[in-house]
């Protein structure tokens, strides 16, 4: 596993490193700064899970990766590996374990963790590990994005969660109504809508709509999207879909 490899996967992530031993934590962090975006470090289990609920508590500040030692003093690392998992059962774990740990081995196992590094780390394994844990993270938030997100054509991206539309990466601004209309098209695509369809839709948001309304708000909605996803299908209404 070469550098330039590793750093693709690593340098947009966050890494937290738990290790009591001053000296192998400086060597870890030297070498963890150059490949991701944010380093933190802990001495303790106590300390790193402090570090790591303040990190939830802002997802901006999300940690990706956690490397933790075993044998620590206020937490272990097996007591730390239970809280964390308890919080988020998909957070991806490396614990590094010397030949005396075995006897822990079969609890963190048990937790479902199979990634470890063994004492003395070897550079080429560390790397080899971080490769595979980043590679699942972009592959797990790929499959999230896609989840949430819809492409509706001419590089146009509709987040489903966050009711935000963006061109190119920059967010186009839409009224309250062209949201819900927005919304509404994208959950019934490729079927026909009557007017109402979507006035029993915004009733359902609390909102109160016209067929007049209706009709300006698909005319405004489609000079902020390609015209051609919302199609007028004759004496009965509209059609949106992705071109």
């Amino acid at each position: 596993m070469d550098y330039r490899t590793l750093y693709v996967k690593t340098k947009t992530l966050s890494v937290l490193l738990v290790e009591d031993y001053e000296p192998l934590r400086r060597e870890m962090v030297e070498v963890l700064e150059d490949l991701f975006q944010t380093v933190s470090v802990a001495s303790d289990g106590k300390e790193a899970f402090d570090v790591y609920q303040k990190s939830c508590e802002n997802n901006l500040e999300a940690i990706d990766i956690v490397i933790t030692d075993i044998q620590m003093p206020n937490m272990n690392g097996v007591v730390l590996s239970r809280k964390i998992r308890d919080m988020n059962v998909n957070q991806s774990l490396i614990v590094l374990s010397a030949h005396t740990d075995s006897t822990y081995l079969i609890e963190l196992i048990n937790m479902g963790i199979s990634k470890f590094l063994t004492k003395p780390i070897m550079q080429d394994e560390l790397f080899e590990i971080l490769y595979k844990e980043s590679n699942k993270i972009h592959i797990r938030n790929k499959n999230v994005e896609e989840t949430l997100t819809v492409d509706i054509g001419g590089n146009y991206i509709w987040d489903k969660s966050a009711y935000v539309l963006k061109h190119k990466g920059r967010v186009i601004d839409l009224t309250k109504h062209e949201l819900h209309l927005m919304q509404f098209f994208i959950i019934k695509q490729e079927h026909i809508c009557t007017n109402q369809h979507i006035i029993d839709y915004f009733y359902g948001e609390d909102i109160d709509i016209s067929e007049k309304n209706i009709r300006n708000l698909v005319f405004k909605l489609r000079k902020k999207i390609p015209e051609s996803c919302i199609l007028n299908v004759y004496g009965l209404g509209y059609k949106f879909t992705l071109t």
